[in-house]
């Protein structure tokens, strides 16, 4: 009686083979794409916490406070410091740091670049200096110990595999609502 050798032949280990790499090689880019979503989506969030911050401090100490944005080899380093109050950094200062290759823009430009928020979208007419908060919490461009109350509007985007750019915008209302908007490649969401 003759034994039938169990197994796969060679024929059926390089299709499995082929198989695996097509799916492979077709979910790398969707991959990649999801990394960089979550990325900036995450810079987005830190940010909106620092700037949250910035509002709780204002309150808390009964001060005006106002939130730099610096640029860093790293990426953009944001952080809180009073009003009227100049100078670099210190240690105790509130701050994040988004991570490259999230970059700040005043508007969108380039090839793909999406339209900057309307103001019937926002709802007010954005400015996009340093934001600062009053002692009620209220968002407002600081000048010369006066705050007048604002709206404000940031862009940001990423640089991302073969070109691509990933888009996303902050903006704060005059009443100090935060509010992160992503850019799908037809309209801003949420």
């Amino acid at each position: 009686m003759k034994r039938t050798q169990a197994g796969f032949s060679l024929l059926e280990v390089l299709i499995v083979a082929a198989v695996g790499m097509v799916i492979t090689v077709t979910a790398v880019p969707n991959m990649m794409t999801g990394i960089s979503n979550m990325r900036l989506r995450s810079s987005m969030t830190s940010l909106a916490g620092v700037l949250q911050n910035c509002r709780v401090l204002a309150v808390k100490t009964n001060r005006h406070m106002t939130t730099h944005f610096s640029p860093q080899n790293e990426g953009i380093l944001a952080y809180v410091k009073r009003s009227s109050v100049s100078g670099p950094i210190d240690v105790h200062d509130s701050q994040v740091s988004l991570e490259a290759p999230v970059v700040r823009v005043t508007t969108p430009s380039g090839p793909g670049a999406p339209p900057v928020l309307s103001n019937t979208v926002l709802g007010f007419t954005p400015e996009t200096g340093s934001p600062s908060f009053n002692p009620t919490g209220l968002p407002c461009v600081y000048s010369s110990g006066a705050c007048a109350n604002h709206g404000f509007a940031y862009y940001f985007h990423d640089s991302r595999a073969q070109g691509a750019v990933g888009w996303a915008a902050l903006s704060i209302s005059p009443a100090g609502r935060l509010k992160k908007w992503y850019w799908n490649g037809t309209a801003w969401t949420d």
